[in-house]
């Protein structure tokens, strides 16, 4: 019946887990890259034993590993338990838009400006840091993912609030998926940095409306861009 499983010799994406670290936290990031570059592609079934025996470690932190990642939708889980890479859909994408705009603006709001300056140089330096990687390796679309929710998290850690500042974070695990497999991000980086670029100098002026408008409108453009990629289902 689950014809998608995964096969050990398929997927060297996932290796040994080291042990000098979390395990859960290892293997929580092995299969959440493997999922994100589409090792691991839509509508592949899990199972702990699989993955267990892949990455060296004992199934209770591959278990918790596993609860995460449903938890953050980049897994699902069917009516009889079998879990499985969730598919992206245009409720998906529309969903996890809605909540990250929400929250995305929601944390600039309760911000206090003027931004310190130690933030500020933080979110410049990410901002960089994409700048460089458009010009030195235009084909990272993981790489500009990865630093793309870098930056947003950068943003929503101006506010003092830790519990919005996780949710945040969560959502922006799901987007990076959303961003790479849709290929959103292979036709827009220019498009997306001038945006960047445009939230940076609001803050930095300590423009806080302008800053949230910014924000919401980039927001907003993504979802757009997201939904017009034959790579999202209805």
């Amino acid at each position: 019946m689950y014809t998608k499983n995964i096969k050990e010799k398929k997927y060297m994406a996932l290796t040994p887990i080291k042990k000098n670290s979390t395990l859960k936290e290892q293997a929580y990031e092995q299969i959440r890259q493997a999922i994100n570059t589409n090792a691991l592609k839509p509508g592949t079934f899990l199972t702990e034993e699989q993955l267990s025996s892949m990455l060296s470690i004992s199934r209770t932190p591959i278990r918790s590993a596993l609860q995460q990642l449903v938890y953050e939708k980049l897994l699902s889980q069917d009516a009889t338990g079998h879990i499985y890479v969730s598919k992206i859909t245009e409720k998906n994408v529309t969903d996890a838009s809605r909540v990250r705009i929400a929250l995305e603006c929601m944390a600039l709001d309760c911000a206090e400006f003027p931004i310190p300056a130690e933030k500020l140089a933080h979110i410049d330096e990410i901002y960089h840091e994409q700048v460089d990687l458009v010009k030195n390796n235009p084909t990272d679309n993981l790489g500009f993912a990865e630093l793309d929710k870098l930056f947003h998290c950068a943003i929503a850690a101006c506010c003092d609030n830790s519990s919005l500042i996780e949710f945040i974070q969560s959502i922006n695990n799901v987007m990076v998926r959303m961003n790479v497999l849709s290929g959103t991000l292979s036709n827009n980086r220019l498009d997306a940095l001038e945006e960047h670029a445009q939230i940076i100098r609001y803050l930095k002026s300590s423009q806080k409306e302008f800053a949230k408008l910014s924000l919401n409108e980039h927001l907003k453009k993504v979802e757009t861009r997201m939904l017009q990629r034959d790579s999202v289902t209805e």
